[in-house]
Parts: structure tokens; C-alpha cells; sequence
């Protein structure tokens, strides 16, 4: 799945292959130009495509670089010092604003049915990475049950990930479970995996602990700052402050150290 895009070059592929369907036919997304006056007049199906690669790339907005995955909404920005050994990338982070409006009418439509089919059959991992978003704000037992059956997949499989995502967003301790046990071990991006930080943090899921201490240091300030964070929310009583990934790494090395 693409990562990061300028206005016509992909910096990166966060994931490597979609999800193989066995049963239906693949579904090979159309590109569509963003109209919001036509917003009521977009089929289902159009409006999923315009989550697809092509329709992101030719509706995105600014000159910059930006994220073609769903935002992670709640991201910190980096605060504290860095180095020359790592790296933080500047991006727009309204270049995708219009999929906003999409991924609302498509709620106001329920629209489970045609996403968790398009999921399964789409050709595009960022296309699925978007209707995962979509589907997580409009939760349901019957999304539950379609994601649960992709959790226990290979760790190469985008619908694996992307499934355990979605749990993990709420606390599911088996979710939580299975992405440290594979912690970093999926084909993500580190400012994608950054987002699955984000919900250790939030869940204050301890078993991660010594996974997160790890990725403090990690080359992406992103991931290490979102890393730090998570560890003062399990631990506020560390009080320790980022001062840096590596210096930063070694304060939570010593506090866990006495544990």
C-alpha cells in the first residue's frame, strides 16, 4: 500500500500485496473525479472508489508531500529535540480533506454491506486501508464479525493488519495480544505503525512495554516520539520527558529496570 505521495511519485508501499479473494471477483476501482455537488448522485460503489489510489492522487490537493493512508487523528505532533540520525517527515495534512465528505456519506448511507464486499474483492490496499476507516466509525456487530475473521492471517496480509487495526482502535485485548506478539512485524510503514503505538498507549496495554522502549530510538521521530507517549500514558508516574530518542530511550530503559 502506498505511504507517502507527492503530487505523482509513491515514496513508498506500505503493504506488498491485496488480499487475495477466493470466491468473488475482484473488484478493479474506478477513477473518480471529487464533485461535492454531486455527492448525492455518487453510487455506493463511486464513492468507495474515490478512496481508491487513482481517485486520492488525482483529487488531492497542495503541492507537498502527503499521506495516502487514513490520518491516525490522534497524533502529537513531535516536541523535544531530535538528531541528525533521524528523520521527521513535513506533510500535508489536508491535501485528502475531501475524503472526509466521503467517508461521511457513507455512513449517513450505512453503507456496510457494499464496503465489507468491496474490501474483500478490491485490488488496492489503500483503497481497503480507507474502507477499514470508513467501517470503524460506524461499528456494528456484523463489522465486528467480518473483521474477526481476518485476525488470525499471515502477518504479509494486508486484511490481517488492517483487521487487528481496527480492534486494537477499541482495546480488543486479543487484538492487542496479537500485535505485540508481532510487534513491528507487519508490512507497514513506521509512520503507520505509529498508529497501533497510539493504541497501546491508549490502552494502556503494559505487555507492550518493552516493545515500545525499542521503537523510542526508532529512525522515524514519528514512531519514537508516538512510542514515548504511550509509555507515559501506561507509566505516568515515570515522568520522564522526551529529550531525545536516544537519551529518551535509556530514561525508560532504567525505569523499567527497576519494575
Amino acid at each position: 500500500m502506498p505511504f507517502v505521495k507527492s503530487r505523482s511519485i509513491f515514496l513508498a508501499l506500505l503493504f506488498s500485496a491485496p488480499l487475495l479473494c477466493q470466491a468473488a471477483k475482484r473488484h478493479d476501482p474506478q477513477e473518480m473525479a471529487f464533485d461535492a455537488a454531486r455527492l448525492p448522485q455518487y453510487s455506493n460503489i463511486e464513492l468507495i472508489d474515490l478512496l481508491s489510489e487513482k481517485s486520492l492522487e488525482k483529487n488531492a490537493q497542495g503541492k507537498g508531500m502527503f499521506s495516502v493512508l487514513p490520518p491516525d487523528r490522534r497524533i502529537v505532533p513531535v516536541s523535544g529535540p531530535g538528531d541528525d540520525t533521524h528523520v521527521k517527515l513535513a506533510l500535508d495534512s489536508h491535501a485528502l480533506d475531501f475524503t472526509i465528505t466521503v467517508e461521511q456519506e457513507l455512513s449517513r448511507r450505512n453503507a456496510q454491506n457494499d464496503l465489507m464486499d468491496i474490501f474483500e474483492r478490491t485490488q488496492e490496499d489503500t483503497q481497503q486501508a480507507w474502507m477499514m476507516d470508513a467501517l470503524a466509525q460506524m461499528r456494528s456487530a456484523s463489522v465486528d464479525a467480518f473483521f474477526r475473521r481476518f485476525t488470525h492471517g499471515k502477518t504479509s496480509e494486508p486484511a490481517t493488519y488492517l483487521s487487528l487495526k481496527y480492534f486494537a482502535e477499541v482495546c480488543d485485548p486479543e487484538a492487542l495480544a496479537i500485535l505485540n506478539k508481532h510487534y513491528f512485524q507487519y508490512q507497514t510503514s513506521s509512520m503507520e505503525w505509529a498508529s497501533i503505538v497510539r493504541s497501546f498507549g491508549a490502552c494502556k496495554y503494559k505487555p507492550a512495554a518493552l516493545h515500545l522502549v525499542e521503537t523510542v530510538s526508532a529512525m522515524m521521530l514519528d514512531l519514537g516520539y508516538a512510542s514515548h507517549l504511550s509509555l507515559a500514558a501506561i507509566y505516568p508516574d515515570a515522568k520522564i520527558d522526551f529529550a531525545g530518542p536516544g537519551k529518551t530511550r535509556e530514561a525508560w530503559e532504567r525505569y523499567l529496570s527497576h519494575r
